[in-house]
């Protein structure tokens, strides 16, 4: 099926129609405070770069958002689809991605909450 000019969408179009979703699905999944648990898949040797998946337990299931925060926050997903590429070093990474998520969502007018206190732990 063609698209007319008035219906063809930009790559930045969809990426911000993809960060508006994952919004919607984020707010609906985290409760205001939340314990975010992670994974450390890979370290590079030089320590600059590591990989990590976050989910949360609901209803005694874990659920995986690496979709989501990599659509909402921007962050890059590793080539097996198994956590998000997470670069820098000197601090906990994990904690830097939980955080960036809590204060997106804290400044967002869509959100359900304004005082988010999530909670990392590591796996």
């Amino acid at each position: 099926m063609l698209l007319s000019k008035e219906e063809k969408r930009t790559k930045k179009q969809m990426k911000i129609d993809r960060m508006i979703e994952a919004e919607d699905s984020l707010n609906i999944m985290l409760d205001r405070e939340q314990t975010i648990y992670c994974i450390i898949r890979h370290v590079a040797r030089s320590g600059m770069t590591r990989h990590i998946s976050f989910f949360i337990i609901k209803d005694n299931e874990p659920w995986f958002l690496d979709g989501k925060i990599s659509d909402y926050l921007d962050y890059k997903r590793n080539k097996d689809y198994s956590g998000l590429v997470v670069h820098g070093c000197g601090m906990d990474m994990a904690f830097s991605v939980v955080h960036h998520l809590q204060e997106q969502m804290k400044h967002s007018k869509n959100t359900t909450f304004i005082d988010y206190d999530f909670r990392h732990r590591f796996v």
